[in-house]
């Protein structure tokens, strides 16, 4: 709850004039801070520590590489160069708080917290959710009415305490 109010801080009410956003959460709206909350915590600077697997031998076959297709080359050169942008605090402080939401939800149900943050960890990833519910053994059916439940008990949750959009 206190992520709430710092995050009201942070926003203000400075928006010139306009207000793009609206003043009530609504189900769709907390899904999004959600599935951003996921991927704002995939964006976090990993833990130093032991390197991964692979990678630690020196590349020498350099006969092989030459052999590589351009448009392949091309390709594996821009995934080594991918740099990762970090998030700002605005977004750690909305990350936090959208965390804390299914803090708050798994008090009331553990089921619907679990489904509701399996599932906006999938869709941050752009993982399948039918392999998800293959994978767990769920109906589908049940599977997107407790989501759709968990939304709407957040939303309804965050609309009384006054939460600012975001």
């Amino acid at each position: 709850m206190e992520f709430d109010a710092k995050i009201n801080a942070l926003e203000g009410d400075d928006h010139g004039g306009q207000c793009a956003l609206p003043a009530r959460w609504e189900p769709e709206q907390v899904a999004k801070a959600l599935v951003k909350a996921f991927a704002t915590l995939d964006r976090m600077p990993r833990l130093r520590g032991p390197r991964e697997p692979g990678g630690h031998w020196p590349s020498h076959a350099v006969a092989a590489q030459a052999e590589i297709n351009p448009g392949d080359r091309q390709a594996r050169n821009a995934a080594s160069n991918r740099t990762m942008l970090r998030p700002t605090s605005i977004e750690i402080a909305q990350m936090d708080a959208a965390l804390d939401w299914l803090r708050e939800l798994r008090t009331l149900d553990s089921g619907m917290a679990l489904v509701t943050s399996l599932w906006a960890l999938r869709a941050a990833r752009g993982r399948s959710v039918k392999a998800l519910c293959a994978e767990k053994k769920w109906a589908p059916h049940t599977f997107y009415r407790k989501r759709a439940k968990a939304l709407i008990h957040l939303a309804a949750s965050l609309n009384a305490r006054s939460v600012l959009v975001f």
